[in-house]
């Protein structure tokens, strides 16, 4: 998976992982409702998506060490603005303090380094 591809499924596995500890709250309340028969199986719903928060997490944790790799912090930021928090570009733009046009450069520039870094891992 090349590191843009890495990027956005973080991002999608974050918005997977904000789903999950939803689930995982209700299926909580509900467990706390129900005293009888259907706990059992509520437990066992609970113990699957406890698993796939914790593939999840995982994920994004790989995501990060990726970004973190990056040695400036410009292009951190702008990579978790946009992939980490999912904002538009110009959402980064106000928050960095630069056009949109800039934050996409500093988006490219970014990934090609990212690219390299792996490439240089592969050798």
């Amino acid at each position: 998976m090349d590191p843009k591809e890495t990027l956005v499924a973080a991002r999608r596995t974050k918005l997977r992982l904000e789903a999950l500890m939803e689930r995982r709250s209700w299926h909580e309340q509900m467990q706390q409702c129900h005293s009888g028969g259907g706990s059992e199986s509520l437990s066992r719903l609970q113990q699957a998506l406890d698993r796939q928060i914790d593939e999840a997490v995982r994920q994004e944790q790989a995501a990060m060490r990726q970004i973190e790799a990056l040695a400036d912090p410009r292009q951190r930021e702008v990579l978790c603005y946009r992939y980490l928090n999912g904002w538009k570009w110009k959402e980064s733009a106000v928050r960095m303090g630069y056009s949109p046009d800039w934050v996409k450069h500093m988006h490219a520039d970014a990934i090609r380094t990212m690219e390299m870094l792996k490439d240089d891992e592969i050798r």
